[in-house]
């Protein structure tokens, strides 16, 4: 295998004084002292080459919304809705998995090129933990990425496990959990690399960004996740709120009106001009629009990658999504609303927050009335948007795509070249009968989001399964029969619907990979589905829909793609992106180089489709290519040993 002295390796090696390649001898005095280096003194002005650790502690456990530390802020007592470890949520008492009993979780804002220590301490009884660090491609470090069962083992109840990497890509990312339902039940956060004015793409499109200036949006349920999967056919699965910063107002579904919970503020100054990141952090098939009274959004970003500047009136994001944008604080004065409205869905559901004009008195701004919550059936005008679910991606309409947008970055190579490889990946929910459920001595993973429906969720009618041990860093405890594709399918699946197994596609290390995703989920209304690559970032050279109006199949779009082929976009820079909304039963062609080595997941990043089995795994290389795990990795496997021969005499 690969040994790679990294970035983290070497910094280390030079705070304790150890010259990389000599002979050394480490005393216990020799280690650094991390909790000398407290992660919130990062968030500071980038300069160049000004590299710090920066070191977190998080704490999981289970906890409580609208619990005890929030006083009486359910009877109208703001600022008891402020005391120190209060959970806000929706406004609606419920159990939660939190982070250092925050909601969302503490923000990581660093500098690009520091070093981030995160000692993540499973407290909550009878769980597994693990943190993906969504954006970061972790070249040096892919035993850091945070996927159970592909990249580490689980962290068990009780134990610590110490991340700890480079912030090697600059830009608006977040962090969140990769294990079980914990991600909805309360478990992410805002990851914000920030790099020197001198490199920053569009600095002269703003005068502030502020560190208080991100909207993490997310969905809220009553129930906890695990209640709700895989289902009961008398409760649809589903989220009840949305939220702002940890923070929305529960609409009554008869009567439209909102609980009273005090929204976030957001201040801003006449005239300025600010950068704005938005993270999507929902996990139900629940897109996102976000609008904000009377002022225009003008996109500079998506997943951290720079855009030439866009202005809109309405941005409808996905899960996982990242946007940045630019708000020009065009009035004198007043208080605005920012509504965040869940798209696709029955009941009411909105997150609000507040664009406030500051006056120059700080305690008045603070103290000033709140406007009422606008009406709910009263919505803004759509104006220009960007990602409308079913757009067809059509130049000059005023539902744009993402791939209207244009890079400020560009690969020529990656954008023209003929792919060294070219895979189709068509997602679907199979509808399977209750009698390929429920077998005797037989467990197969599945949905039932309602009444009497049951579903799995599958790339290329397999549904992924995942090792006993990370092929990542045991890759010797992973047999290579056991990985499956289209092409290769075990023997337990002739003859059935779909496939359950550790489902893998291969590629060559430093390859041009061109991916066609497919939508084929015909059962699941709508929607866009969200798909994210874990360690790449890759050019969306095409996106759209079937040209004759019907719902794209597999075999259609490989039929169009040997015909005249799938339309795609070489004269301008296609924007770069780590996580992709699917137009609904159309397609998307994406590109990356296969630079970075390992074992990386691709999945639609809706919760119940992944857990469902809507993902597969890249293997990009060689084992032999990867780099290795340290010495002393925490390692898992199956314990079945073999048993003896009793002998009565």
């Amino acid at each position: 295998m690969v040994k790679r002295v990294n970035l983290v390796t070497i910094l280390f090696l030079m705070l304790v004084g150890v010259v990389p390649g000599k002979a050394s001898v480490f005393r216990k005095s020799n280690f650094l002292n991390i909790t000398a280096y407290p992660g919130e003194l990062c968030l500071r002005t980038c300069i160049p080459n000004d590299k710090k650790i920066c070191f977190f502690e998080f704490a999981l456990e289970y906890y409580q919304a609208m619990g005890v530390a929030c006083g009486k802020c359910a009877q109208g007592d703001v600022k008891d809705c402020e005391n120190p470890q209060c959970i806000v949520g929706d406004g609606t008492e419920k159990g939660v998995m939190s982070i250092n009993r925050q909601l969302p979780g503490p923000a990581i804002q660093v500098c690009k090129g520091d070093t981030i220590i995160i000692d993540v301490v499973n407290k909550a009884h009878g769980s597994a933990s693990a943190i993906h660090w969504h954006g970061l491609h972790m070249k040096d470090t892919p035993y850091m990425d945070g996927v159970p069962y592909v990249t580490q083992c689980p962290t068990l109840y009780g134990c610590t496990f110490r991340y700890w990497f480079d912030a090697t890509e600059a830009g608006t990312h977040f962090y969140h959990s990769h294990s079980g339902h914990h991600k909805i039940n309360g478990q992410y956060g805002a990851l914000i690399v920030r790099e020197p004015e001198a490199e920053v793409a569009n600095i002269n499109e703003y005068d502030y960004d502020l560190p208080e200036h991100y909207i993490v949006i997310s969905d809220w349920m009553h129930a906890n996740g695990e209640q709700l999967f895989p289902g009961l056919p008398s409760s649809p699965t589903g989220p009840d709120s949305l939220l702002i910063n940890g923070r929305g107002s529960y609409i009554d579904p008869n009567t439209f009106k909102h609980k009273n919970v005090p929204p976030r503020i957001f201040y801003v100054k006449p005239g300025k001009k600010y950068r704005f990141r938005v993270v999507n952090s929902i996990s139900h098939t629940v897109p996102a629009k976000l609008q904000i009274q009377a002022h225009s959004l003008k996109v500079i970003a998506s997943d951290s990658f720079d855009v030439e500047s866009n202005a809109y009136d309405t941005l409808v994001s996905n899960a996982g999504e990242r946007y940045d944008f630019v708000l020009t604080a065009n009035h004198t004065e007043g208080d605005f609303w920012i509504r965040v409205r869940a798209l696709g869905q029955e009941k009411p559901m909105e997150a609000l927050a507040l664009l406030r004009y500051e006056t120059g008195d700080l305690v008045l701004d603070a103290e000033r009335n709140q406007p009422l919550f606008p009406d709910y059936t009263e919505t803004f005008p759509n104006g220009k948007l960007l990602n409308e679910p079913s757009a067809t991606c059509v130049l000059g309409t005023d539902n744009s795509c993402v791939t209207e947008l244009s890079a400020l970055d560009d690969d020529e190579e990656l954008r023209t070249k003929e792919p060294d490889q070219q895979v189709f990946v068509a997602f679907s929910n199979i509808k399977v009968p209750s009698s390929d459920i429920f077998i005797p001595g037989s467990y197969p993973h599945f949905q039932n989001p309602f009444s009497s429906l049951t579903f799995v969720g599958a790339i290329n009618n397999i549904s992924i399964v995942f090792p006993p041990s990370p092929p990542l860093t045991q890759p010797s405890d992973v047999d290579e029969s056991e990985f499956c594709d289209d092409a290769h399918l075990p023997s337990h699946c002739d003859g059935k619907l779909y496939c359950p197994c550790i489902h893998r596609i291969k590629v060559q290390k430093n390859s041009i990979v061109e991916l066609i995703v497919v939508d084929e989920a015909a059962n699941a209304g709508d929607i866009h589905h969200p798909f994210h690559l874990h360690g790449y970032r890759f050019m969306v050279v095409g996106m759209g829909q079937h040209p004759s109006g019907v719902p794209m199949t597999l075999s259609a779009a490989k039929q169009i793609e040997r015909s005249e082929g799938l339309v795609r976009s070489y004269k301008n820079r296609p924007p770069f992106k780590d996580t992709i909304s699917i137009p609904n039963r159309g397609y998307a062609v994406l590109r990356f180089r296969a630079n970075n080595p390992g074992f990386w997941l691709m999945h639609c990043h809706y919760e119940w489709h992944f857990a469902t089995g809507m993902g597969v795994i890249i293997q990009v290389g060689d084992t032999n290519q990867m780099v290795r795990a340290p010495a002393d990795f925490p390692k898992c496997k199956n314990y079945q040993p073999q048993v003896k021969m009793y002998n009565s005499s």
